[in-house]
């Protein structure tokens, strides 16, 4: 009896670091490509997180959505339809082209991003806009030499 009952303890503890281990991962982490589920998965606190399917091709960016929420946590599922390696941006608001800037800096700035994507692939990111975020304008972007000069952005907007 008392073995059955260490083992039901050890197998309860098991269960618990196996679940503070699992989960989404943090605003602004890139994930690998195919982790990207097509139903909501937990975020910690029992809300649901939101899928939003992001298209890269020659030079153009495309969202199921472009208007967001404070406070919610969106599954950014991004592929590069095109024929050219792209990358994916959350700035905070329009940069524009940023010329003299050194990637490193641009990707301080960014809220979050996936660094490259090569043609046919696709990779995922978590993020949740904060409620500063609220009424203002952020932009999805790729930086790639000469990209977001033509056209690579999109203009999207968080509202209560």
């Amino acid at each position: 009896m008392k073995r059955l009952f260490l083992s039901m303890g050890g197998l309860l503890l098991l269960l618990l670091v196996l679940a503070a281990c699992g989960g989404s991962t943090g605003n602004g982490m890139e994930m690998g490509a195919n982790s990207s589920p097509s139903s909501s998965a937990g975020t910690g606190r029992g809300a649901a997180m939101l899928t939003v399917q992001v298209t890269e091709t020659e030079y153009q960016i495309t969202s199921s959505l472009t208007q967001f929420a404070p406070g919610v946590a969106y599954h950014f599922v991004v592929t590069n339809k095109g024929q050219a390696a792209h990358e994916f941006m959350i700035m905070p608001k329009p940069e524009g082209a940023m010329h003299g800037m050194s990637m490193g800096d641009m990707d301080h700035m960014a809220l979050a991003r996936i660094e490259t994507l090569a043609p046919g692939q696709s990779k995922t990111v978590n993020y949740t806009f904060s409620s500063s975020a609220t009424d203002s304008h952020p932009e999805f972007v790729c930086y790639l030499a000469g990209h977001y000069e033509a056209g690579m952005k999109l203009d999207v907007a968080v509202k209560v």
